[in-house]
């Protein structure tokens, strides 16, 4: 069968190829120097010869494969700075340009203050939202690598996106969602980077943005006409996306770390998040509408899983546990029927947690208590 010879460059071509690459750009951001580079070492071999034929690459050649090598492997360090510079660049303008519209100063203070500064000039690009939010998940890609997450987090990662995720009525929800992902890929698993979180305050820092996230009574719920253009960004998160990230995040954030979890669960603001994820309403019936609403089922699920994970955890105490039986008790009597829990992964979950409990000896009195309402 004929094959065509306009695709694959032939040995006698492999000059004109090159300069074809390097015509065409010749740097990291031409995918096609990669399929070029595969096009031309096909050229010197099919695969059926002995390697001991292969004709041996001249020096031109060589110095050709260099460079598509050197060109077309990002370097994901570099690649990791360019992202934060560019994210940072477009951020800074939207906090300037939120500051500047919510400012009430008046012509005759800005006579006393003098004539304004000059805008300060900025060389990265104006990103739109989409462009942040791509960038923040290949950020996230590239902190997945233990090493680099510690080099994201020495450059000040950790302040960076929780400061970003915080910026309520100025940064759009999606970005602020995306930063939460990056900080809960950025802690798992990396006990360097947990340490961080921990001494920065960041635990309680996401406890209150959870909390400031979540609605309350009615009047929230579909509320988002109301205010003007800020107003999106401020609606509480009544689907629960938002803050089942935070409760991610957070638990990344202590997993597997002994002083971590200590910290976490010794915590009134750290207990409020789980028992508000869960579900748990404070107050009579009567009184529910002016408090939290029930929360989605992803929350729910993300909560009983972080929840499970701290009282079964191997560094779980007696103490431990009995912080966290207003949770145990609720899961016994509202997460485990089909009548009170709608959500089958969570009754799943629930259950599973029970079982771990149970087979772990820890706090079998009050699940014993609840058994009407386990086995009912």
């Amino acid at each position: 069968m004929a094959r065509g010879n306009a695709i694959i460059p032939t040995i006698g071509t492999h000059h004109k190829y090159h300069e074809h690459i390097m015509s065409s750009g010749g740097n990291g951001d031409n995918q096609g120097a990669w399929l070029g580079l595969l096009k031309w070492s096909l050229a010197y071999t099919d695969g059926t010869r002995p390697s001991s034929e292969t004709m041996q690459m001249s020096e031109e050649d060589k110095k050709f494969l260099e460079m598509v090598m050197k060109e077309g492997i990002i370097d994901e360090g570099e690649r990791m700075k360019t992202i934060l510079n560019d994210l940072a660049g477009s951020l800074d303008r939207m906090v300037k340009e939120a500051a500047a519209a919510g400012s009430t100063t008046s012509s005759s203070e800005e006579e006393i203050k003098g004539e304004p500064e000059e805008e300060e000039k900025t060389d990265t690009p104006e990103l739109s939202e989409d462009d942040m939010v791509g960038l923040l998940e290949e950020l996230r890609d590239i902190v997945e690598q233990i090493d680099y997450a510690k080099a994201f987090a020495a450059l000040g990662g950790v302040p960076f996106l929780v400061g970003c995720a915080s910026e309520r009525g100025v940064v759009p929800k999606p970005v602020r969602s995306s930063c939460i992902a990056v900080l809960a890929t950025l802690t798992q698993n990396n006990p360097h980077v947990q340490d961080i979180v921990l001494k920065s305050g960041a635990l309680q820092t996401l406890a209150d943005l959870f909390f400031a996230e979540t609605p309350k009574g009615k009047e929230f719920v579909g509320d988002s006409s109301a205010g003007g253009g800020d107003a999106e960004m401020t609606e509480p998160d009544v689907d629960g996306t938002l803050r089942s990230k935070i409760v991610q995040a957070m638990s990344c954030s202590v997993r597997g770390n002994v002083e971590g979890e200590r910290a976490f669960c010794a915590s009134d603001g750290g207990r409020q998040v789980i028992e508000c994820g869960l579900g748990l309403l404070s107050g009579s019936d009567d009184d529910k509408d002016d408090g939290m609403l029930i929360p989605p089922p992803v929350l729910r699920r993300r909560t009983l899983f972080f929840l499970q994970a701290l009282i079964t955890s191997d560094e779980a105490t007696k103490e431990r546990i009995e912080l966290f039986n207003p949770c145990i008790q609720y899961i016994c009597t509202d997460m485990l029927s089909v009548e009170t829990e709608s959500d089958a992964e969570v009754r799943e979950t629930g259950l599973g947690m029970l079982q771990r409990m149970i087979e772990q000896n820890n706090n079998v009195n009050m699940i014993a208590a609840c058994k009407n309402a386990v086995v009912g």
